[in-house]
């Protein structure tokens, strides 16, 4: 039964009873359409009921300590990590496969801090969700402003180049409030519609427009003449292998996303690589680095592989600090 896009939730948190249209010529379809109407009904019944509770939880996490957000953190951990296992065996074969050079103890403290993390971030978004920007800020500084105060300034937009490293939510935030130019935030729609819009609306609170994939190259098209910044997690896997940029990552031949120098030729942005790093547990910095004022004078390639190195040494740095439950390489041959 299909389920409703973001856009469509509005209507589904006061679902109105459907009717099919009669077919007087066929009373088995006018049967079946009846109870599709029904199904549909019922589907966007829950889905608003989901929306709702889901609401209410995040907003009420979201307004406990600290200390209390650690200890329900800490239950997550149990959960994921040792009760369910939720993906620990791809997890164990993206480090193995990552960090050769590592003994398995070593990898298995990877391991063990990465599901603390992801506990961590899901405590981030419920206070995130409930909370303002100035609390997040708090908690969240972009170091060298000036590499986003200086292009724009001379009328030049910016390409956000990241990661999926904790905490990546916070930092859309914080860059919206502390540049003057608009925000575009590309992003991969959850399979999910509730989580999806629930995701959007919170990302997209303080006025950053959000682009589902597929909108992208329109909506830049339309606003080459507007200064702006377009944040990309740079890193999720392509769907167009075709029109996939291959480099190796972290020991394997590993599938980029083109979208990163097909935006970059387009506008001719500043493109900056911002690394997150944590400082301490709920606290942390990000860290722009310029890969480029020029990139129309750079390939596609080699744009890329700026990127896939910057990605590479921070995570070896801090190996833990990255979505390793993401399948990666489900499309990438053995090197």
């Amino acid at each position: 039964m299909p389920g409703l896009r973001p856009w469509q939730l509005n209507a589904a948190l006061n679902p109105p009873r459907l009717s099919a249209v009669p077919n007087s010529n066929n009373p088995q379809s006018d049967t079946s359409a009846q109870r599709y109407a029904a199904s549909l009904h019922l589907v966007r019944s829950l889905q608003a009921l989901s929306y709702r509770v889901l609401d209410w939880a995040l907003d009420r996490f979201g307004r406990i300590s600290w200390k209390n957000l650690d200890r329900i953190s800490g239950i997550l951990y149990q959960l994921f990590y040792q009760t369910i296992e939720y993906r620990r065996s791809l997890v164990e074969k993206h480090l193995a496969q990552a960090f050769p050079e590592k003994n398995p103890t070593a990898r298995k403290a990877i391991e063990k801090d990465f599901y603390q993390l992801f506990a961590d971030w899901m405590m981030e978004v419920s206070f995130m969700y409930a909370q303002d920007w100035e609390a997040v800020r708090e908690r969240f500084e972009i170091k060298n402003l000036s590499l986003f105060h200086e292009a724009h300034a001379r009328g030049q937009s910016v390409i956000v180049a990241m990661g999926h490293q904790f905490n990546w939510e916070w930092g859309g935030w914080i860059v919206r409030k502390d540049t003057a130019a608009p925000i575009l935030c590309v992003y991969l729609p959850l399979k999910d519609v509730v989580f999806d819009t629930l995701f959007l609306r919170m990302r997209g609170r303080y006025g950053s427009h959000m682009l589902a994939q597929g909108q992208m190259g329109l909506r830049l098209a339309r606003m080459r003449t507007t200064t702006h910044t377009l944040i990309l997690m740079a890193d999720q896997s392509p769907s167009d292998l075709e029109r996939a940029v291959w480099l190796p990552f972290l020991n394997r031949l590993t599938a980029w996303h083109g979208g990163l120098s097909r935006a970059a030729h387009l506008g001719n942005y500043r493109v900056l690589f911002v690394e997150i790093r944590r400082l301490e547990r709920h606290q942390y910095a990000a860290y722009p680095v310029l890969l480029s004022d020029e990139p129309r004078a750079l390939s596609a390639e080699a744009l890329t592989r700026l990127y896939v190195e910057h990605l590479e040494a921070s995570l070896r740095r801090d190996p833990a600090n990255w979505l390793w439950t993401h399948n990666r390489w489900k499309h990438s041959p053995q090197m």
